[in-house]
């Protein structure tokens, strides 16, 4: 009598244990990738994750001029970013990436402090890292920041992102033989929001708050983005319109575009091209 109590004792006593595991177990993320639109997204893939990015942002608005003879805007300058990361933990991922808005280079590293799951209702992740600008004629040519990029996903279709930002030595006041910091200290909640409409295609926005210390003579308004967002295997294919050509966290944070005030109503088109590979089996 006693052998089979005790099988039964401990055969719901594993149970119980495995059911309690699983409301701790991370659920899988929605398909964004490592970046919405130019906001970095709070997951991290495999451990063992190579990533590399192709961000572009045409420099003219659609609307502006003879819009037809300057193909909407795709006969413009544009800013460009190149951005490869590494997963070197399962919570830990490093990235370089090249803008040649003042030739930045941002070097960052992204800690996932908590995944959601059944019983964690939300994702945290902690960002940090260094802008070096590189171009000629420039005071202040460093930055540091550091970000907390808060998500919840609802029903795994709905994703909400806050990413309080906090960066050093941001934006930037042109004179007349150089160019300095705008801002020595500079704090803003960009947000995002993400749509999946079918698996594998979502819909993606983003706001980012006129930054409250700009001064008076800089009116700035909101910085959006809005774009669609296709995955397909290890690729993320983005196609977006914002009023905002900033790539890095010490452009953004600032909500104007090196220190000139942004239109809401101006509509420029952009991209981006992610491919992860190498992942360990």
């Amino acid at each position: 009598m006693i052998r089979p109590f005790l099988a039964l004792l401990c055969f719901l006593s594993t149970t119980w244990l495995a059911a309690g595991q699983d409301r701790y177990a991370p659920t899988r993320p929605m398909p964004v990738g490592d970046l919405l639109l130019t906001l970095p997204s709070s997951h991290i893939p495999a451990d063992g994750t190579w990533e590399i990015k192709f961000m572009h942002r045409f420099n003219q608005s659609i609307d502006e001029g003879e819009a037809i003879y300057s193909l909407f805007g795709l006969d413009s300058g544009a800013n460009v970013g190149i951005g490869l990361s590494y997963v070197m933990t399962p919570r830990v991922q490093w990235s370089v990436t090249r803008s040649n808005v003042l030739d930045t280079l941002e070097l960052a590293g992204k800690y996932v402090v908590l995944q959601q799951a059944p019983a964690v209702p939300l994702t945290a992740t902690l960002r940090g890292g260094a802008a070096l600008r590189t171009e000629r004629e420039l005071d202040d040519r460093t930055s540091f920041f550091v970000q907390a990029i808060v998500s919840r996903e609802i029903g795994g279709r709905f994703g909400l992102y806050a990413l309080p930002t906090f960066a050093t030595q941001a934006g930037r006041s042109a004179g007349v033989e150089t160019s300095e910091a705008l801002f020595e200290q500079a704090f803003n909640v960009p947000v995002g929001l993400a749509f999946m409409m079918r698996p594998g295609l979502s819909l993606i926005a983003e706001i980012i708050p006129p930054n409250g210390d700009l001064p008076g003579s800089v009116e700035s308004e909101l910085s959006w983005a809005l774009g669609v967002k296709r995955a397909l295997g290890g690729h993320y294919f983005e196609i977006l319109v914002t009023n905002n050509n900033a790539l890095t966290a010490d452009q953004y944070v600032t909500s104007t575009h090196q220190g000139a005030p942004l239109r809401s109503g101006e509509i420029q088109l952009g991209f981006n091209i992610e491919r992860r590979f190498g992942r360990k089996r």
